[in-house]
């Protein structure tokens, strides 16, 4: 898959050509179809998915004969492609097929040449004073007002920046863009936040500054955009207590995407104000002049397009602005900085890129094996298979419950959920809660009980079970939610909340991984007005 350097750093199709373009090379797959001599003689099929300067995902199928023909087939699917081989192969078979492409071909070569030739001939074009490092592309990219005056080719492109352009201080070359984010609040929706960043930061070919991770202080405290209500107190953590940051970074690097480890902890932004929560990381040799925001993205649900728009118009604006100022100025960078970027992107248009970037962002090996550890308690070394249950009824989650007309009814839901999925009385279950985080031992207690009564279980399992209290006490709030999360992830069937993107999010993972969806259940909570937000910014998989 390729995702082209877009808006911002110019396009290119085919790996070589994106990497050379600025882009960012994700994935590609290849189908060999056999043949004989070695891997040189084999037929295959390549598939790549490009989206294109305007934030359109096409893919792109090229099928490899055995005697080095190329048929590229633009919007379709790799079975196209092999059939257009199978005929494509027909035809060399009968023979006068295989004489008359061999015309066509040389014909082809023949006009090119007598193009080139002419084009010896006659010469190009003069246009004095135009800079050496002129990118007509570019400039034609990076203002779409000039394509809406007629000025669409080349030439037309020159001579607008000589008479005007370079006045009006319009940018002519690619811009070398830095890419800053905040992650903010729960685990889930600093890892949605993540997804629309490096989604972004791909489809521009931008390079990717990572944030830190952050951590709450307690479950048991309500948190609201509102500051006079508010309760949570979030702080920076080192990403790496979520992530595994090693490991992103190599997935990246040879795709072309640039990522820069987390400057700095401190200062950190208000995250009571996530749409306004921009970078606040010591610029330390970067020019102030050179930074630029990205208003108006957090909770926003935008196409890629417009996202990329976005990120167009703020930074060819902040560098038209200094270039006015000054035409001679030498641009080696625009900063770009966003708020959080939790669900600004409409992840179920772009499912494709986002696939592969959730994919990408691994969890923290040392999280993960804590995890292993409780799976092999639970099942017994794999001979006993447990259900999951994400029991979203902490103290902060009490608005829910209010809007849905009490826990009762939130425990209603959670009962006929589980029994939807097949939940029964001969398979053990474990809970994720933040209950046991802020010492609520006697409602867990009450919990399994109540569990267990009304024959959804035969056992009820924790991760204070089986981790000593001194491990988890080493932990935050987020890691310990990771924690469960990847718990329910290998469970044998999942139950949820609808509105909780801890439950939606692992709904997915779990599919991202070939989990069919039928095996999760979530919690209708449809009356919170969630629901399609979630779906349009919260899906990262299709079907499964």
């Amino acid at each position: 898959m390729v995702v082209t350097g877009g808006v911002l750093p110019g396009a290119g199709t085919g790996a070589a050509a994106a990497a050379a373009a600025g882009a960012t090379v994700i994935s590609t797959t290849t189908t060999v179809h056999g043949g004989s001599g070695g891997a040189a003689a084999a037929s295959g099929v390549v598939t790549e998915l490009v989206v294109d300067r305007f934030g359109r995902a096409r893919s792109t199928t090229v099928a490899r004969s055995e005697g080095g023909t190329t048929i590229t087939v633009t919007g379709s699917s790799a079975g196209a492609a092999a059939a257009a081989l199978r005929g494509r192969r027909a035809a060399l078979r009968g023979g006068s097929g295989s004489s008359g492409a061999r015309r066509s071909g040389r014909a082809a070569i023949a006009a090119a040449a007598a193009a080139k030739g002419l084009e010896r001939q006659h010469g190009p074009k003069a246009f004095p004073g135009l800079p050496a490092d002129f990118d007509a592309q570019t400039y034609l990219m990076y203002h779409p007002d000039l394509r809406r005056l007629g000025i669409d080719t080349a030439d037309a492109a020159k001579q607008h920046y000589l008479q005007q352009g370079r006045a009006e201080g319009r940018p002519y070359r690619r811009l070398r863009v830095l890419l800053r984010y905040t992650a903010c609040t729960g685990l889930i929706n600093q890892q949605y936040s993540h997804i629309a960043a490096f989604a972004l930061a791909a489809a521009l070919g931008a390079e990717l500054v990572l944030p830190p991770a952050v951590c709450r202080d307690s479950f048991a405290h309500y948190f609201s955009v509102y500051k006079e209500k508010n309760e949570v107190r979030w702080s920076p953590v080192p990403l790496e207590t979520l992530l595994d940051v090693d490991a992103i970074v190599a997935y990246w690097q040879p795709r072309g995407l640039v990522l820069h480890r987390t400057p700095s902890l401190r200062p950190f932004p208000d995250l009571t104000q996530p749409g306004a929560a921009f970078p606040q990381y010591p610029l330390g040799s970067l020019d102030p002049n050179l930074v630029v925001r990205m208003e108006g993205v957090y909770l926003k649900n935008l196409e890629l397009s417009e996202l990329m728009e976005r990120a167009r118009a703020a930074v060819v604006g902040q560098a038209t602005s200094i270039l006015k100022d000054d035409p001679e100025a030498d641009l080696q960078y625009i900063v770009l900085d966003m708020p959080c970027s939790f669900f600004s992107l409409r992840s179920i248009s772009n499912l494709a890129v986002v696939t592969e970037v959730a994919k990408s962002l691994r969890f923290s090996p040392e999280i993960s094996a804590m995890a292993d550890r409780i799976v092999e308690a639970v099942t017994e070394g794999g001979a006993a298979p447990f259900n999951g249950v994400h029991l979203r009824i902490e103290k902060d989650a009490r608005d829910w419950a209010a809007i849905m007309g009490g826990q009762q009814v939130v425990w209603q839901g959670y009962i006929s959920t589980m029994r939807g999925v097949g939940f029964n009385s001969t398979t053990r279950i474990y809970v994720a809660s933040g209950m046991l985080t802020y010492g609520a031992s006697v409602e867990m207690d009450r919990t399994k009980n109540y569990l267990r009564h009304t024959g959804v279980c035969s056992e009820v399992h924790h991760k204070e079970q089986y981790i000593p209290q001194r491990e988890l006490e080493a932990l935050n709030s987020e890691q310990k939610a990771l924690l469960d999360f990847l718990v329910l992830a290998r469970s044998q069937r999942f139950a949820g909340f609808g509105s909780s993107t801890f439950s939606f999010y692992l709904r997915e993972y779990r599919a991202l991984y070939g989990i069919p969806r039928s095996t999760s259940g979530l919690v209708d909570a449809s009356i919170i007005g969630t629901d399609p937000l979630f779906r349009a910014a919260g899906t990262v998989v299709g079907d499964v």
